[in-house]
């Protein structure tokens, strides 16, 4: 609960002190790449995510934000009651809505850039098991994560970025990488 009223507190703090200021402008991102979750055999998967900013001032911007963090499966054994084993797969998708605070260095043509945020995830969860059917469950929480970056100014408007980010503890039990590239336009 002081995770929300603390994200709530500097999400009206930026927003009125970016419509005060005279350089404030949008954005708008995209980007695709790869995610990775040391917890999954076959965990390395495609993911992308959307962006709608607010740069307060050069150094200081606020994003809302859509990810998908993919697909990643693993492959194991479950157990019956009678101590029979059988193969199974594990598959869990990620997706959700979130809320960042950007920190930007600018360097003339580049910027360097770093963030922390907040993001409201639903993790939908399938087991199937030869021979015993498919059990199947979601998980809504809250998760946060912080990432670097850099971009390079092609124009005026549209920058080139790069990305790395770490999703922690998605469904109370792992973390997920996502590396990306993608396009952003200022307006």
């Amino acid at each position: 609960m002081l995770k929300k009223v603390l994200l709530t507190a500097v999400v009206l703090g930026l927003a009125s002190t970016a419509t005060q200021a005279e350089s404030v402008s949008g954005y708008v991102a995209g980007s695709v790449g790869q995610t990775d979750s040391k917890d999954f055999n076959t965990n390395k998967k495609f993911g992308h995510k959307v962006i709608v900013g607010l740069q307060a001032n050069q150094y200081v911007a606020l994003e809302a934000q859509y990810t998908d963090l993919g697909k990643p499966n693993d492959k194991g054994y479950v157990v019956d009651n009678f101590g029979s084993l059988y193969d199974a797969k594990l598959t869990a998708q990620t997706r959700g809505l979130g809320a960042n605070i950007v920190g930007t260095v600018p360097l003339d043509n580049f910027k360097l850039f770093a963030k922390a945020g907040y993001h409201k995830m639903e993790t939908k969860v399938k087991v199937k098991a030869a021979g015993l059917g498919s059990l199947s469950g979601k998980d809504r929480e809250w998760v946060p994560s912080m990432g670097i970056g850099a971009g390079y100014a092609m124009t005026p408007e549209l920058d080139v970025i790069a990305e790395y980010e770490r999703y922690k503890d998605v469904a109370d039990d792992y973390n997920v990488d996502f590396a990306s590239v993608g396009l952003r336009y200022k307006f």
